[in-house]
């Protein structure tokens, strides 16, 4: 079964290498940013900087996440599952980032050759808090807990509307067998209709007629391209 922590093990380097001795003293995560104090040998500040989600983006991940009952309920219940990374993914907002080149990682140590001990340190610890606590990974990325659960929780009343036809009304047939859908009843609601629900889709207006070309056009029209280019044309044929 994946783990967060997995997750970032694959992306971002085996977090069990780090070296003896070396420990996180302090991470905190915030919006965009993940900093830290990390100890061995010598105290270093480290910091993972990532870019995070306009409000328009997040509108569109809490909105598929609110489309899928699993992930749903799940989030709804306070959970986050590690199988919604993908869903995440899917929009180019990635919980977990696909590799170092994602990040701006910095530490104070004079390691610049290569990823030092105390970002692999950091990226560990990371990890494990996000086992605990996966909503550490969408405060990162720029949403609360409460804040996520809350629009997700928003836009699942719009699809659940939608998905189960709280709009549409039934009545029963004269035979008292079953229930018969009553498309005009619907119809007489457009206005309170929901726009991803079949209630709207029924009540949409019909399309409209085809033009009519003013009196004569056809004439005029068949003299200047004859043949049947212009019979073809609506309303300009042969009557």
């Amino acid at each position: 079964m994946s783990t967060w922590s997995s997750l970032f093990a694959g992306a971002l380097g085996e977090p069990g290498r780090v070296p003896g001795g070396t420990r996180v003293e302090r991470l905190t995560v915030r919006p965009g940013e993940v900093a830290g104090r990390v100890r061995g040998p010598g105290s270093h500040e480290v910091s993972l900087i990532r870019p995070v989600p306009p409000e328009g983006e997040w509108e569109r991940l809490c909105g598929a996440l609110a489309s899928q009952p699993v992930f749903r309920a799940r989030i709804l219940a306070g959970e986050l599952p590690v199988a919604s990374a993908r869903v995440f993914s899917l929009l180019g907002w990635d919980l977990v980032p696909r590799g170092w080149g994602a990040l701006v990682a910095t530490c104070s140590c004079d390691r610049w050759d290569s990823r030092c001990a105390h970002l692999a340190a950091a990226v560990a610890e990371l990890g494990a808090e996000a086992d605990r606590d996966p909503f550490t990974l969408t405060r990162w990325l720029g949403r609360e807990r409460r804040a996520l659960v809350a629009q997700v929780r928003a836009l699942s009343s719009t699809t659940t509307k939608g998905s189960s036809g709280e709009d549409e009304t039934f009545e029963e047939n004269d035979g008292g067998e079953g229930k018969t859908f009553d498309t005009a009843d619907v119809s007489s609601h457009p206005t309170d209709a929901d726009p991803s629900s079949a209630a709207a889709f029924w009540s949409a207006p019909p399309p409209p007629a085809p033009p009519h070309p003013p009196e004569g056009a056809g004439e005029r029209l068949r003299a200047a391209a004859p043949g049947l280019v212009a019979d073809d044309l609506p309303g300009f044929g042969h009557t």
